[in-house]
């Protein structure tokens, strides 16, 4: 899924990336569907079905069988890197609360919460990820360089990870729960289970020598030291796998 506020911040920024490939005014949401069963039988039919449903609400409905024409539409959610890589001036794009998860039959009200958290703290929401299973990722701009927004920051982190948890949802679903995430485990998992993950970790690291201040007795005060005001994406940029 990839909504229309990352759709907008795309055309700005780059309007020929998707030319031709959305018909404007950009729709509230493009939802790309897949079936990956090898039998092409069984793809017709639910492709079929899938058609019949998305009609009923959908303003438009597209099929596709081509590889070629289905790369382009993927395209579509592949934009998000326009997002993720923009920067201007001290303004970037910040990994400080994507990846969130909550039961699909919520994902509405997630949804809905994340656009309302971005409302109050005037921000541009844009949205992308993965409907199928309520996983969803957003990266608001913000200039940590400011004292303002470096208050705001951790802001939108505790309004959103109590969100997510008061939605039987899970604050990491693809990533890791690092630093960042720390400070809501216990509420996440409970106090039994946080316990005994302290208890395994006492166990392999009774000295604390091993990634101190990862996932146990993490505080909210004690991360807003390591939130670099000259955060970039250069340390990715540097591991990625050279071809």
């Amino acid at each position: 899924m990839v909504d229309e506020h990352l759709l907008n911040v795309v055309d700005r920024l780059n309007p020929n990336l998707l030319k031709d490939l959305i018909p404007k005014p950009n729709p509230k949401a493009v939802l790309l569907v897949e079936f990956d069963s090898s039998s092409e039988r069984t793809q017709k039919k639910l492709t079929k079905k899938a058609t019949k449903l998305l009609e009923k609400y959908a303003t438009n409905v597209q099929v596709e069988t081509e590889p070629l024409r289905q790369e382009e539409l993927w395209k579509i959610r592949h934009a998000s890197a326009t997002v993720v890589a923009h920067g201007d001036g001290g303004v970037k794009a910040l990994p400080i609360i994507e990846d969130g998860i909550v039961p699909p039959e919520r994902f509405r009200e997630y949804l809905e919460g994340v656009y309302q958290l971005f409302a109050r703290h005037h921000l541009q929401a844009a949205v992308w990820g993965h409907a199928g299973d309520a996983n969803l990722h957003m990266q608001p701009f913000l200039d940590l360089g400011q004292v303002g927004d470096r208050q705001k920051a951790f802001r939108i982190i505790d309004e959103y990870y109590n969100l997510v948890i008061s939605l039987g949802g899970s604050t990491s679903a693809e990533h890791g729960d690092g630093r960042l995430r720390g400070p809501y485990l216990q509420r996440l998992y409970g106090p039994e289970v946080y316990e005994l993950f302290t208890k395994v970790k006492q166990v392999f690291d009774p000295y604390g020598t091993l990634n101190p201040g990862v996932k146990m007795n993490v505080t909210l005060d004690s991360i807003k030291p390591l939130l670099r005001s000259n955060y970039t994406m250069d340390h990715l940029y540097d591991h990625l796998p050279r071809s």
